[in-house]
């Protein structure tokens, strides 16, 4: 029988495969197995970072050399008009010319999971594995987030129109001048439409934006935006595309030169319940000649200290929250709103029982979805040398869990940055939907 010796690798110690002694592996020797495992958890934590890289992905890539700095900045020569006609003889007079510098700072982001000796060793399930997959999905969130917070800052933007769903091919009815005017009553649904992409492509030919692939753009959109898209008979699925096509990761199909991506990253505009106890407000009473408004409810003190700043919507009207009153008497809590906003009443003040909403997203308070359609390099990714997704595990006998090995860590980190290059190569169209009254913000 073939006898192993004395000493056997295996994946956490050495053993005497006479005995069945282990010994501790010479942490960070040359015979250190902990890398081979280490790799494996980086695989792993990758992954699932990956999977959340929708917007990362479309960016242009800015790589940053180590010890460059902590900003990147990019120059882009300013447009010049066309030429002048020339009259013989004329010098014409001569253009100005410069150039647009564009930076930005990078941010560092991390977490960590501690996790005991005793709960590594009793666990029914790989511990260590399953807390790897979920810091590694936290980091792809975190990482896409951080690009996606710089493009929501685009102004280049389309709200959707108001479609009257009670006729024969949802004819236009509107076209909302604000967000929280974007409705989803059957009259004035702010849906986003098949027309309103092909408006947001029309505005970026316009602006010579090129194209991805020669030919389309490309999108991002969230699945509740997704389902009143997809049954269109103009929309084409990802399995009639031409097998040399390039498919982005979670790609879903085509519309009117688009190729979208679905992610529930995409943005969902809601604002928060107005006080603990309810998501609306009633009016009490406006005396018609101030900005302040009585409301029905008590407003707790911890609720008033949140209220100021928030902005609101009143039978249509879109205002700020300037100073609260607070009390724990229903009726007597008040709040005050600047004089602009009063202003802009006109003769259509708050009357009695009129709702208060929260007035960051739709009318009504409801949710509104940002989709956002690019061209290519509207904007850049920084991609800092050897500050990426970092995995980062200390097992138990790496000294962090202190003298009795009693826990190791599982976390990572990266550093990102993005900027917004072509503010005139990105739409990003504001709609309602189905889903509008009950999706919460992200």
């Amino acid at each position: 029988m073939a006898n192993a010796g004395d000493l056997v690798n295996a994946s956490t110690t050495y053993i005497n495969a006479n005995s069945g002694t282990p010994t501790a592996f010479d942490v960070g020797g040359p015979n250190w197995m902990t890398p081979t495992m280490k790799t494996f958890y980086d695989t792993i934590m990758l992954d699932n970072a990956r999977d959340n890289l929708v917007y990362t992905q479309l960016g242009k890539k800015e790589p940053l050399p180590a010890h460059s700095g902590y900003t990147v900045e990019w120059r882009k020569w300013n447009t010049l008009p066309d030429a002048d006609q020339l009259t013989e003889g004329v010098i014409p007079t001569g253009k100005k010319f410069g150039l647009t510098a564009i930076q930005v700072t990078l941010t560092q982001h991390g977490l960590y999971v501690p996790v005991t000796d005793v709960l590594e060793l009793h666990a029914v399930d790989d511990v260590i594995v399953g807390a790897t997959e979920e810091v590694g999905a936290s980091l792809g969130r975190s990482f896409e987030k951080v690009t996606r917070s710089a493009l929501m800052q685009s102004s280049n933007t389309l709200l959707a129109d108001a479609l009257n769903t009670g006729a024969a091919g949802w004819p236009v009815a509107s076209t909302p001048a604000a967000r929280h005017l974007l409705s989803t009553a059957a009259a004035t649904y702010s849906v986003l439409s098949p027309d309103m992409i092909n408006q947001a492509t029309t505005k970026l030919q316009q602006a010579n934006a090129p194209y991805y692939d020669g030919t389309n753009y490309v999108g991002v959109l969230h699945p509740s935006v997704w389902y009143d898209l997809r049954n269109h008979p103009d929309w084409e699925e990802v399995h009639k595309y031409a097998a040399t096509t390039e498919i982005f990761n979670g790609e879903v199909g085509m519309l009117h030169g688009v190729r979208f991506l679905k992610t529930t990253i995409a943005p969902v505009l809601r604002g928060a319940d107005l006080l603990t106890a309810a998501r609306t407000m009633k009016v009490a009473s406006y005396n018609g000649t101030g900005n302040v408004i009585t409301v029905a409810e008590a407003i707790p003190a911890a609720d008033a200290a949140l209220l100021k700043g928030r902005e609101v919507i009143i039978d249509g009207a879109h205002m700020t929250i300037d100073a609260v009153t607070a009390s724990d008497t229903p009726g007597s809590a008040s709040f005050t709103v600047s004089d602009a906003d009063e202003a802009a009443w006109g003769a259509n003040e708050p009357a009695l029982n009129d709702v208060v909403y929260p007035g960051e997203g739709g009318a009504g308070g409801v949710s509104v979805y940002q989709t956002m359609i690019f061209g290519k390099d509207a904007f850049a990714v920084v991609d800092p040398d050897g500050a990426g997704i970092e995995t980062i595990i200390h097992g138990k006998e790496s000294g962090i869990g202190g003298p009795l090995n009693q826990f190791g860590t599982i976390g990572g980190k990266f550093e990102s940055a993005c900027k917004i290059l072509y503010p005139e190569r990105m739409v990003v169209i504001e709609s309602v939907g189905k889903y509008s009254a009950t999706d919460a913000a992200n």
